[in-house]
């Protein structure tokens, strides 16, 4: 046999094992997707901070819709939600969403800044922090920014009777550990 009729299927067998060792080699954004929820962004104790305190399992749906990018992250809304026992909808509690954008929106009234190193701010209805610059090339947009919003539902609002410091306090620490974990997968901490 002609050794020159073997390159072909040589190459073909080595190139198969680079891309099989790739698809298996772990990496953050593998195992924190696989890990945590909201694609990676936030753990189970930290999705159920915000909570209508009546009961029922948290459920997250990750609502894969048409994206502004690249990415999965910005094709999904992540919706946080508590099952219910007596309809079939569950309650939504709050949804976290990554988009590329230009600016922040104005601060909403009664909002503080983000603080942590972070552009953006916390309200008690909803809120707004920017990625930092770095995270735009991985992510693979041209947007100068990509904005991480976060908005409460009036269920949650009700249940914590309004209170503004709590509010702010529960959506600071789910916004700092899904910008953590972001930042990670992608490895563009500022």
């Amino acid at each position: 046999m002609n050794k020159r009729h073997l390159v072909l299927p040589t190459v073909l067998v080595v190139a198969a094992a680079v891309v099989a060792a790739i698809q298996l080699w772990p990496s953050p954004l593998k195992d924190l997707r696989a890990r945590n929820l909201c694609l990676g962004m936030l753990t189970k104790e930290t999705a159920g901070l915000l909570d209508d305190r009546k009961g029922g399992e948290l459920i997250v749906d990750e609502d894969k819709g048409a994206g502004a990018g690249a990415d999965p992250m910005f094709s999904t809304i992540c919706c946080v939600e508590r099952e219910t026992k007596k309809d079939t909808t569950a309650r939504i509690q709050y949804t976290l969403d990554v988009r590329p954008t230009d600016t922040l929106n104005k601060p909403a009234k009664d909002a503080a800044p983000v603080g942590a190193g972070y552009s953006g701010w916390i309200g008690p209805r909803q809120s707004e922090v920017q990625l930092p610059a770095a995270c735009a090339r991985p992510m693979r947009t041209s947007a100068p920014h990509i904005t991480v919003t976060l908005k409460v539902a009036p269920g949650v609002l009700v249940k914590e009777n309004w209170d503004t410091a709590a509010l702010i306090s529960k959506s600071r620490t789910i916004l700092l550990e899904g910008i953590d974990n972001l930042t990670e997968q992608y490895d563009c901490t500022a």
